[in-house]
């Protein structure tokens, strides 16, 4: 037929790369020719039974011409991106089994840990000084006792988990909504290259695939399918946050919540969560008893209430600073205000210390909120 002699998922690879053929119209093809080397032969008359419009035929005629998969093969094994497929032996086996598998994953990092013991963590992207602080103390026990922490990049609580797993020495991975060659959101570059260096970045779409919205809710089914069970932080009544727990519990993972103040609104997705039979979860072993044969290490070594082994050196102007402030986390104004006469020296520096030390995190806004 004048095609390259190449592998099946090379095929695939080329399907995959062609714009307007997303994975459903690829299992189609796949359906009808019976691999995807006669899904490329036939294209033409598979592409007129499944109705193809004009456009993408011509796409796909562009596309699979011997000279244009030459090139784009090319081009792959130059990429900074390693391409992975349904078809490999190395495909992450939990993802291969959930409903919708993606057929294609496009990495950058380290690819071990997608096979690797971990558990999603999402929530609201404009979390409270609470929901911040909760993700960050959890997190950090979860990756200290050896679990990869799998979430999407997104601001707030997607965004402060990562940051919580790399901060703990842990790993983390980042399910992206676009394609790898974009950086979304913008601000997010710096934990994006973090990422790239010392866990991994993964998306099904092609490296080039811009953000769209409809493909954020998409990869949803990732985070879930690469985990254990999922956590959910912080999220509003209709937040996509609960999509990813919907996948989870489709997919037979297990659901996560961490209850919050009942005057907050986000609190009102982890609550029905917790209505409809998801496990409350207020420390590590909340979690931990449920797969107690995936802590690989300290899983018995960091207390479950982070304070007792942390706090029993601490000076005692460190101490009324650390009474002073709660989980919800408090304006430093407010802090001095709470601190008696002779303990407001030096609280900038001692706020500096603490968060140091792990005791403290410091949230925007000028907030500080126990971990």
């Amino acid at each position: 037929m004048g095609k390259p002699s190449i592998r099946e998922r090379d095929w695939l690879y080329v399907l995959t790369m062609t714009p307007g053929l997303g994975r459903q119209k690829i299992r189609k093809l796949h359906e009808m020719a019976g691999t995807f080397q006669r899904a490329v032969d036939h294209w033409r008359w598979i592409g007129e039974e499944l109705g193809f419009s004009d456009t993408l035929m011509q796409q796909l005629d562009r596309q699979t011409n011997a000279d244009a998969v030459t090139r784009l093969l090319e081009k792959r094994e130059a990429s900074r991106a390693h391409f992975l497929c349904i078809l490999d032996e190395d495909y992450p086996d939990l993802l291969r089994h959930i409903p919708d598998q993606p057929l294609t994953l496009f990495c950058r990092g380290d690819r071990k840990l997608l096979n690797a013991p971990a558990i999603g963590v999402v929530g609201s992207r404009k979390p409270t000084p609470y929901g911040r602080a909760s993700c960050a103390y959890l997190v950090k026990e979860l990756a200290q006792a050896g679990l990869a922490i799998v979430s999407g990049l997104a601001y707030g609580i997607d965004g402060e988990a990562h940051q919580a797993a790399l901060s703990a020495g842990g790993k983390t991975i980042a399910v992206l909504g676009c394609g790898l060659n974009h950086v979304y959101p913008p601000r997010h570059r710096g934990l994006y290259e973090k990422i790239e260096s010392f866990g991994l970045l993964l998306s099904e779409y092609p490296p080039d695939t811009p953000p769209i919205p409809g493909l954020f809710p998409e990869r949803n089914r990732i985070i879930s399918g690469l985990s254990l069970g999922v956590v959910v932080v912080e999220a509003a009544e209709k937040s996509g946050s609960l999509i990813t727990a919907d996948c989870a519990l489709e997919q037979g993972r297990d659901v996560f919540a961490i209850p919050g103040p009942i005057f907050s609104a986000m609190s009102a997705g982890p609550h029905n969560l917790l209505k409809q039979g998801a496990k409350l979860v207020t420390s590590i072993h909340d979690i931990l008893e449920e797969w107690p044969l995936t802590v690989t290490s300290g899983g018995e070594s960091h207390p479950a209430n982070g304070k007792n082994g942390r706090n029993s050196a601490l000076t005692a102007e460190e101490s009324a600073i650390v009474e002073a402030i709660t989980y919800e986390g408090v304006h430093v104004d407010e802090l001095v205000q709470r601190l008696e006469p002779d303990r407001r020296k030096n609280v900038h520096q001692l706020l500096i210390r603490l968060e140091a030390k792990g005791i403290l995190a410091a949230l925007p806004g000028g907030y500080f909120a126990r971990r």
